[in-house]
């Protein structure tokens, strides 16, 4: 080798001599490169495996989660029917009561009228028969006690309508949030069945980086 590397011009790719070339094979084929190769190797397959064990670990651990959680999803799911079911029987026995309530209201007010109506004609008597006698007397207690019942049930009644709006409101939220754990439920189910060589995994670059 005489060291002097040839002239490299524009019409020639060559860089290095043949003496060059046998001295870097030489170097690259001792034991000591071939045994660094070799320990590399051994390392990165060393660290594949301890990533791949790892990551089964981190996969054991995320479907327990995900099977706890579909457990408590489930049972709150019955709780949440549970509890429309019974929101949706008061409403329809408060809606019962509505419709008796006003029906009551309208049949007091017949007996009330006819009471005041009598009452009024006994008014239109001669001066010396305007006596308030038994007759009367009785009257006025009717009329006096069928408005005090046609007051209590018409308040009952808008009592009853307040709790039948506020039953329905309740109704709603509990829907809506009935509405979400089935979502959550469906979805939960799905990714407890998905593996690592699952066809609709999809994989994008930096999709496990922490956002800033």
């Amino acid at each position: 080798c005489t060291g002097v590397r040839p002239v490299v011009d524009k019409y020639s790719i060559t860089r290095y001599s043949t003496g060059e070339w046998r001295k870097n094979n030489q170097y690259t084929l001792i034991p000591r490169a071939t045994d660094k190769a070799t320990a590399l190797e051994k390392q990165t397959k060393k660290d594949m495996e301890q990533a791949f064990a790892n990551m089964n670990i981190k996969l054991d651990d995320s479907n327990k989660k995900l099977d706890n959680r579909i457990k408590d999803l489930t049972y709150w799911k019955k709780k949440v029917e549970k509890a429309l079911t019974a929101l949706t029987d008061e409403i329809n026995k408060l809606d019962e009561n509505r419709v008796k309530l006003k029906g009551a209201c309208k049949i007091l007010m017949m007996p009330e009228a006819i009471s005041r109506e009598c009452l009024e004609l006994r008014t239109n008597r001669y001066e010396p028969d305007l006596v308030r006698d038994d007759a009367e007397q009785e009257l006025i207690k009717e009329v006096a006690i069928v408005g005090e019942i046609r007051r209590v049930f018409l308040n009952t009644l808008a009592k009853v309508e307040e709790q039948m709006l506020m039953n329905k409101a309740a109704k709603a939220s509990i829907e809506l949030d009935w509405s979400d754990k089935m979502v959550s439920l469906k979805l939960d189910r799905k990714n407890a069945t998905l593996t690592p060589d699952s066809n609709l995994l999809l994989y994008h670059p930096g999709g496990a980086r922490w956002p800033e």
